[in-house]
């Protein structure tokens, strides 16, 4: 427990970068070092292969595979094997982070998640002042609001789920990364921020009380956004005016720079990290990362290592399609009914098991997060940010306890048939001659029914 919150505050909270005073403390060297020991000690009560089935690790360390591979190709290689030793860093604590999540279905870690978007937006609050909003080095504003915005859904499906604390907990750290959001002046965030909120409508049975939480939502948005946010959108129409657009430095010449540079290199890219070397050298001369975190995978790390990156985007997909899905043995009639499996499906009043309906919240949450995260790194640089490798492990996690409840509702609707009692050929006209299960001679003794204290005798254990 420990150490799976001393990791995410270093990992994912940054907290030597939000108070500056525990910075010699060294917490990084000692969450490292306890992550790696409770790790080691997590890993020995479990079997190897099941440790290696653990879900999404397979791809995570072909990415890192794929990331090493690139280093001596790199355009820049001292640059790329610094960046590949940040990527290690993050893989090992989203390794550290699942494995030691096994147990408890991922309820830890969701606590220090929630803890840490806490923090983050809380410290946000109390340093507000002019500009764009940030409270980390690591984090920038954009940045940021994708966390929020992937984080809010995964803390709304807690307020649904959880006891009455951690709802009470839940709703507050969400109405403070959404008050958050608005400072950072994201329109990226926003973005993914409406595409998640679409996604519930047309994903949603229960319409209205959903519209009515989200226009509650976007009220609390619009009355805590400045004006300047708002002025941002207001030169989207003007392209001489929007520096995207027309900037030698805006995102849309990044791309074609990302793309080009891509097709140059379409094995193993220009190194892991190094598209801003790359650009400068090889591309439109602007030191600036991608601000697209599919184009900078393509084109650091190679073509396949965008193929291995959306396949683990379908995975977390799918894992939270069967989180959703109602098969659960606890219906009446043995077969669920059939519902979306992007919606919670409704089940018959006092017929819902109120652990699987959690769960099922909990995986809702996750789906959205999902969608916010796939909509907004379309402008942002992302591929190992920690917030996303942290909810990928949460993700591990609450799959081992999916994979569990499936295995045992499946043993739970197999059919049981009854082993045969044997033939038993009897000897002697007094005995239990001829004994076939259901005759009146079965499970007597010479003929006669045993009684409670011949019985007693005979097997003094009592069975």
């Amino acid at each position: 427990m420990v150490a799976i919150h001393l990791l995410t505050l270093v990992g994912f909270t940054r907290i030597a970068e939000l108070f500056p005073v525990l910075a010699p403390l060294h917490l990084g060297k000692l969450a490292f070092a306890l992550g790696g020991l409770t790790l080691a000690v997590s890993a020995s009560r479990i079997t190897p292969p099941v440790v290696w089935r653990t879900p999404l690790l397979r791809q995570v360390l072909l990415l890192l595979l794929l990331a090493a591979l690139s280093v001596p190709f790199s355009v820049w290689r001292a640059g790329a094997l610094e960046s590949f030793q940040g990527v290690a860093k993050t893989v090992f604590i989203f390794v550290a982070l699942a494995v030691m999540s096994r147990r408890d279905g991922g309820a830890m870690l969701r606590l220090a998640l929630m803890i840490g978007v806490s923090l983050l937006s809380g410290m946000m609050l109390v340093e507000k002042g002019t500009g764009r909003a940030f409270v980390s080095a690591t984090y920038d504003a954009n940045d940021l609001a994708l966390l929020f915005a992937m984080f809010l859904p995964v803390l709304g499906a807690e307020g649904l789920a959880g006891r009455w604390v951690v709802r009470l907990a839940a709703w507050g750290a969400a109405a403070m990364a959404l008050v958050a959001m608005t400072m950072t002046q994201s329109r990226g965030g926003l973005v993914a921020l409406a595409v998640m909120g679409l996604h519930m409508v047309l994903a949603s049975r229960r319409r209205l009380p959903l519209l009515a939480l989200l226009v509650l939502a976007g009220g609390i948005f619009y009355a805590s956004a400045d004006a300047s946010f708002w002025d941002r959108f207001a030169i989207l129409g003007d392209a001489d005016a929007d520096y995207n657009v027309s900037a030698r430095t805006g995102r849309l010449e990044l791309w074609k720079s990302g793309l080009a540079m891509m097709l140059s290199n379409p094995l193993l890219g220009v190194g892991v990290g190094q598209f801003a070397p790359a650009n400068f050298m090889y591309g439109n001369g602007a030191y600036l990362t991608a601000h697209n975190t599919y184009i900078q995978v393509a084109t650091e790390m190679g073509l396949a290592a965008l193929v291995v990156y959306c396949s683990l985007l379908l995975t977390v997909a799918r894992l939270a399609d069967r989180g959703i899905s109602p098969s659960r043995p606890s219906h009446p009639s043995g077969t669920p009914p059939e519902t979306s499996s992007e919606a919670l499906p409704e089940a018959p009043p006092g017929h819902e098991d109120p652990h699987a309906r959690a769960e099922r919240l909990r995986w809702l949450g996750v789906r959205y997060a999902l969608t916010a995260f796939m909509t907004g790194i379309c402008f942002v640089s992302e591929a190992f940010s920690m917030s996303f490798f942290c909810l990928l492990a949460l993700v591990a996690a609450m799959a081992v306890r999916l994979e569990e409840r499936e295995a045992a509702s499946g043993i739970a609707d197999e059919p049981q048939t009854p082993a045969p009692e044997p033939y038993r050929r009897g000897r002697g006209r007094g005995g239990a001659g001829n004994v076939r299960p259901g005759s009146h001679n079965a499970g007597t003794t010479l003929g006669r029914r045993r009684s409670p204290a011949h019985a007693a005798i005979h097997d003094p254990s009592g069975r």
